[in-house]
């Protein structure tokens, strides 16, 4: 583990960290805001039954909003973003099955960004190459982050 450490500074680690922490706080209290929304865009993607959608809604939005309070507390960082390196996986599956299958739609991801600049965010490559990024971007976190609980007193 410090032969990886060697390439990738703590202080690398704590910059994504507080990046992504606080992507996810925004894009999981945005969804939280506007829960019916977000259920509809889910909906569109054809994938779950409509009697888990709402759930599912909820779901996601708690669960970014909770990993990205998580990762900029420092509290479990290894396990929030091992949980948000499979949500990507699970976005950038469903957005890719939906672009190859041709369904046209909002991706659900940064409503604000249609609502405050005008940009209205389709799935596309666009949205799938973001959350690949995000996806090689947690990757170091998930791996080289920590699990500490910072009010826990540690031997050593």
């Amino acid at each position: 583990m410090k032969l990886f450490r060697i390439g990738f500074p703590s202080a690398s680690i704590t910059a994504l960290r507080l990046l992504l922490g606080a992507i996810f706080i925004l894009s999981g209290g945005e969804k939280l805001l506007d829960l019916k929304y977000f259920a509809l865009v889910i909906a569109e993607y054809q994938i779950l039954p409509s009697l888990l959608i709402p759930a599912v809604a909820l779901l996601v939005s708690l669960c970014e909003l909770l990993c990205g309070t998580m990762l900029l507390l420092d509290l479990f960082s290894r396990i929030s973003s091992s949980i948000m390196l499979c949500m990507m996986a699970i976005f950038i599956t469903a957005m890719t099955n939906n672009l190859i299958r041709g369904l046209e739609h909002d991706c659900g991801c940064f409503e604000f960004l249609a609502q405050w600049y005008g940009l209205k965010e389709e799935i596309g490559i666009g949205p799938i190459v973001r959350d690949i990024l995000f996806f090689i971007l947690l990757l170091p976190v998930a791996l080289l982050g920590n699990n500490r609980i910072p009010w826990k007193k540690h031997p050593g």
